[in-house]
């Protein structure tokens, strides 16, 4: 009883606190699947939502989920539930610690850069909210190897402008499994974002851009773009990525969004404001310029990605899905020189095959250099991972390959206490020097009855499979939940 009253008090409390338009708190961004797969499901069967980006805001999965109360009352009450922590005024809204075994030392997908052989890892997180235009959060990962931040920012501003300082991640893709422009793949660097809280007009139009400094790269190119490449001389340095998402609806089942990228300046590369404006607004002819074109060495601006997505929801014979593609390029459509570098990817959500199960498939195909660069080494890299797709990291460092990839994913609710998640995925990279690649991860929760030494539930998770090199690899984790 005692705990049904604090909820109808949470839930009041922060109605008060949505109902002001102020700034929002963010939810977490692959760190607790089993509210994650819920927002999904509740985006999927909800009508004009209109997400494209994540991390998403408390604020907009607080107002989705009013639409659904009758609808959807179960998925409305364990949603209610489970993100009442994230839209109090202050509250420690998770905590987990994870013990595993692994081999071969693979990278684990969307994981920041944790590999097989991460052994602990404790993640948690804390909101603040200060009034209705000041908050911070503090949300990371501790592990061996050091502390991840994945969501610890302070926030400030309205509703339609809020800005975002400090290690704010960025997805940048209607898709959940991957993310051809930006994901979690590598770890986040300290940003400034300003984003709206409250959609903007009928088309429900929302932005988000950032400007951030990445890590020191191996080499930038310091000269001019010359043919041969024994003649181009490098220098180490920390290039800035720029980044702007923008999505608006075109009816209420329906949301297209653009997105941009682009990495220049770093190290002996300088780059004025007006060098910028030209590369956003004309990057065919300031990016893929060749060594014929320009004898002012800093004239490329850098590197660029971009891409179209669309998102459509509705139902078929009462059965609700969700249907989606993006259509991604590197600096113009079919790249520079008459050369073709462009990426394409299709995905199909079904929330609720019945009651307990859901089902995502997700594919991606893209040419080769995908993440590549002639000016920057690492190419689109953070931390030594590439900024977006899980496959882009596996092939050898220098071999940007075109690759086929896909995703399964199936969700069972076994019970009210149990949950299991599992993972298919597959790649196939060009040339016979790799091997198709497949995988399999799966994920068993179960809540107690009675806290056990804090716990409140436990998990066990199995990822195995082989690798593009033909060598196998798995990891055996046990994790405790405290919240």
């Amino acid at each position: 009883m005692l705990k049904k009253i604090t909820l109808l008090v949470g839930m009041a409390i922060s109605a008060n606190v949505m109902a002001k338009g102020g700034v929002s708190p963010y939810l977490p961004l692959n760190q607790v699947p089993e509210l994650e797969h819920n927002i999904q499901r509740l985006l999927a069967v909800s009508k004009n939502t209109h997400l494209m980006s994540k991390p998403y805001k408390a604020h907009d999965i607080y107002n989705v989920l009013q639409k659904i109360r009758f609808t959807h009352p179960d998925l409305y009450h364990t949603l209610t539930y489970q993100t009442n922590p994230y839209i109090q005024a202050g509250a420690l809204t998770f905590v987990k610690g994870t013990a595993s075994v692994g081999t071969n030392n693979k990278n684990l997908p969307n994981q920041r850069g944790q590999t097989t052989k991460t052994n602990l890892i404790i993640e948690g997180g804390a909101n603040l909210s200060l009034g209705d235009y000041f908050g911070a959060s503090a949300v990371g990962i501790i592990n061996e190897d050091g502390i991840i931040p994945t969501q610890s920012i302070v926030y400030m501003g309205f509703k339609y402008a809020q800005l975002d300082i400090g290690y704010r991640e960025h997805w940048y893709s209607p898709f959940n499994s991957s993310a051809m422009l930006l994901s979690t793949q590598a770890e986040t660097t300290p940003s400034i974002t300003l984003s709206n809280v409250e959609p903007i007009t009928d088309f429900k139009i929302r932005y988000d851009m950032f400007i951030s400094q990445m890590t020191e790269q191996r080499g930038i190119l310091k000269n001019q773009r010359v043919e041969n490449p024994e003649d181009r001389e490098y220098e180490p340095g920390k290039p800035y990525l720029f980044g702007l998402h923008t999505s608006f609806s075109v009816t209420d089942n329906l949301t297209i969004s653009l997105s941009r990228l682009m990495q220049f300046g770093g190290g002996p590369r300088s780059v004025t404001l007006k060098d910028f404006a030209e590369g956003f607004f004309s990057p065919g002819s300031k990016d893929n310029v060749g060594e014929d074109d320009t004898d002012d060495a800093n004239f490329e601006l850098g590197d660029q990605l971009g891409a179209v997505a669309f998102s459509y929801s509705n139902t078929l014979n009462n059965l609700a899905y969700e249907l989606y593609a993006e259509v991604a390029l590197e600096d113009t459509l079919g790249g520079g020189g008459g050369g073709r570098n462009n990426a394409y990817s299709f995905g199909l959500f079904i929330p609720f095959i019945n009651k307990n199960h859901s089902i995502r498939f997700e594919h991606s195909n893209w040419q080769a250099l995908w993440y590549a660069n002639g000016i920057y080494l690492d190419g689109n890299r953070n931390h030594g991972n590439v900024i977006g797709h899980w496959a882009g990291d596996e092939h050898e460092y220098e071999d940007y390959v075109a690759a086929k990839a896909i995703s399964l994913d199936w969700n069972w609710q076994l019970n009210r206490k149990e949950y299991l998640q599992t993972t298919f995925r597959g790649l196939k990279n060009a040339g016979d020097n790799y091997k198709t690649s497949y995988e399999m991860q799966i994920a068993y929760n179960n809540k107690l009855a009675r806290p056990m030494w804090g716990a409140k539930s436990w998990g066990v998770e199995l990822y195995t499979g082989k690798d593009v090199y033909g060598d196998a690899f798995s990891k055996l984790a046990f994790t405790a939940s405290f919240n």
